[in-house]
């Protein structure tokens, strides 16, 4: 009895983590929309960055 317990807890163990790293990347990607939404707002698309 006492094996199955631990193999429980390793599993909701494991499944914390799982859990704990899809909320870390879904805030990743959240913050990478944000940065982008950030970046085409100040870009100035009328700069000709390629002239001299």
């Amino acid at each position: 009895m006492e094996v199955k317990n631990n193999l429980d807890s390793s599993r909701d163990g494991f499944e914390q983590k799982i859990e704990q790293m899809e909320i870390k990347c879904y805030r990743a990607k959240e913050k990478k929309v944000k940065m982008i939404e950030e970046l085409n707002l100040i870009s100035d698309v009328s700069t000709d960055y390629e002239s001299d």
